[in-house]
C-alpha cells in the first residue's frame, strides 16, 4: 500500500491532470500512470439485467481498444463487469473504493482487485480498514467523477447510486453518455429520468452506436450538444438548418420526413436498413430533439416545429 499526499506528485491530481482535483491524500495498490488520463468511468446498476452487463462490456472493450482506461467503483453489477471486460481486453482500469485500501467489497471481488493490481490500481481516500458504510459510497461516486473526462452510464433505476455519479460528471463538465433501453423498462428508469432533467445540459449524450464511442475517444470534441440550444429571434426555418443529424439520424429522420401522414416502426426498420435493436435509441433521440413526433401505435411523424 502507497500512502499518497495532496500535492504530491504521484498523486492522481498531478498524474492525470484533474480538474476538479480530489484534493485530498489517498492510499492506492498498484499503479497509476500518465497513460491513464482520459480515462473513461463506466458506472451502473448493482443489480443489471443480462442486456446491461452486456453493454458495460462492450462500452470497456470500445475504451480499452481506443486506449482508455476504465475506471469504476467495484461495486457489485455493472462497475465489476466494467473492471472484468477492461482486463479481458488487454486494457488498464481503476478502481475506487468506497472503503479501506484493504477492504474488498463486495468479497466476492478479491480476485478481481488482485487483478485490478496488476493492471491498474485501486485507490482509496478512507483510512485503511473502513468498512463499507452507506454515506462513504457517494463520496467514493464523487472521487468517480473527477478521475475520468467522460463517463458512461450504463443501466440505472430510479434510485440508483450511479446517477450521483453521473450527474457529479456534468457537473464538473465532463462528457456524459446515457445507454438506452426500452421505454417503460423500470431498471432503465434512471437512464431516461436524468436524459430529462438534463435534456439542456451539453456534453450530454445518448449512447446508440459504439462507433460513436470509439470516435469520441479519439476526438473528445468540447461540445457534445445533444438538444439544439434555443436561440431567441429565428424563424422555424432558421432553427431547422441548425439542426444537426449524425448519419443514423440523418437516415431516419428523411424516412420519417418523406412520410408526412406517418410511418409505422416496423417499415421504418425496413427502409432504415438499421435494425430493430438499433433504431429505438435513434427513435428516441429524434423525439427528444423536437425532430420527430411518436404517436401511439409506434407510429412515427416529422415534427410541426
Amino acid at each position: 500500500m502507497t500512502k499518497i499526499n495532496s500535492g504530491a506528485a504521484n498523486h492522481p491530481d498531478k498524474i492525470l491532470g484533474l480538474d476538479p482535483q480530489i484534493g485530498l491524500p489517498l492510499d492506492a495498490e498498484g499503479s497509476i500512470l500518465p497513460c491513464d488520463k482520459g480515462g473513461i468511468a463506466v458506472v451502473g446498476s448493482r443489480k443489471p439485467t443480462l442486456y446491461g452487463i452486456r453493454l458495460a462490456g462492450k462500452v470497456a472493450e470500445t475504451a480499452v481498444k481506443n486506449g482508455k482506461t476504465v475506471i469504476s467503483g467495484l461495486a457489485r453489477g455493472i462497475d465489476s463487469e466494467a473492471h472484468r471486460a477492461a482486463l479481458k481486453h488487454g486494457g488498464r482500469t481503476i478502481a475506487v473504493l468506497g472503503t479501506g485500501i484493504n477492504v474488498i467489497y463486495p468479497e466476492e471481488n478479491i480476485g478481481l482487485a488482485e487483478e485490478i493490481k496488476q493492471n491498474g490500481a485501486l485507490v482509496s481516500q478512507f483510512p485503511p480498514d473502513t468498512p463499507p458504510i452507506g454515506r462513504n459510497f457517494p463520496i467514493r461516486n464523487e472521487t468517480v467523477a473527477k478521475m475520468c473526462s467522460s463517463l458512461v452510464l450504463v443501466q440505472a433505476a430510479e434510485k440508483s447510486g450511479s446517477l450521483i455519479t453521473a450527474r457529479l460528471a456534468l457537473e464538473y463538465g465532463k462528457k456524459v453518455f446515457v445507454c438506452p433501453g426500452e421505454i417503460g423498462d423500470p431498471l432503465f428508469e434512471g437512464n431516461y429520468n436524468f436524459l430529462k432533467k438534463y435534456r439542456k445540459c451539453k456534453n450530454l449524450k445518448i449512447l446508440y452506436d459504439f462507433d460513436l464511442l470509439a470516435d469520441l475517444c479519439s476526438s473528445m470534441p468540447s461540445n457534445l450538444e445533444l438538444f439544439p440550444s434555443e436561440h431567441a429571434g429565428k424563424s422555424p426555418s432558421e432553427d431547422k438548418k441548425e439542426l444537426q443529424l449524425d448519419g443514423s439520424e440523418k437516415i431516419v429522420y428523411n424516412i420519417i420526413k418523406s412520410k408526412p401522414s406517418g410511418i409505422d416502426f416496423d417499415t421504418l426498420t425496413v427502409l432504415s436498413g438499421i435494425g430493430a435493436a438499433k433504431l429505438p435509441a435513434v427513435l428516441l433521440s429524434l423525439v427528444l430533439r423536437g425532430a420527430v413526433s411518436e404517436l401511439s401505435g409506434k407510429i412515427y411523424k416529422p415534427s410541426e416545429a
